[in-house]
């Protein structure tokens, strides 16, 4: 699979996100609606502009929501850099490898914000993709689940 082919175009992103608190789960009320556009920055790279809301408990106001990631392609690996940095040093955010089987892209690392961690893995098909991340730390403790279906 060449991955760059793979993500290049529109996708329309549905996503919840759920708080887990030690080994119970329970639904958290935020839910969220957007457009991943992957279009050209290079022959082995592709920006990403996500552009959304995000809707948090049942009678809150959208919130909308914004952000540019840069995906660099290598081979099997995807490194993914914040690319909407007012400095233009767009800091690594995440890095993925392809599994063996080619429908899994797998955290290489995990990216540390403050004191908190984010893991995140891609289950890839034809035209649909999930995206799961996990979110941990002193006051967090939470799981961000995205279905992405081509436009």
């Amino acid at each position: 699979m060449k991955l760059y082919d793979y993500f290049l175009g529109d996708w329309q992103l549905t996503g919840t996100s759920r708080i887990l608190t030690g080994h119970a789960t329970t639904m958290h009320a935020t839910t969220m609606h957007a457009t991943w556009r992957f279009s050209p920055l290079s022959p082995d790279s592709l920006l990403l502009t996500e552009n959304g809301e995000m809707i948090m408990g049942k009678t809150a106001a959208p919130l909308s929501f914004w952000r540019e990631y840069r995906y660099q392609f290598a081979g099997d690996r995807v490194l993914v850099y914040f690319h909407d940095q007012p400095s233009g040093n767009y800091e690594l955010y995440q890095a993925y490898r392809l599994d063996e089987n080619g429908h899994l892209l797998v955290p290489d690392n995990t990216y540390l914000c403050a004191l908190d961690t984010y893991d995140a893995r891609f289950e890839l098909d034809n035209a649909h993709f999930a995206q799961h991340t996990w979110v941990n730390g002193p006051q967090k403790d939470y799981r961000l689940d995205k279905e992405l279906q081509r436009i």
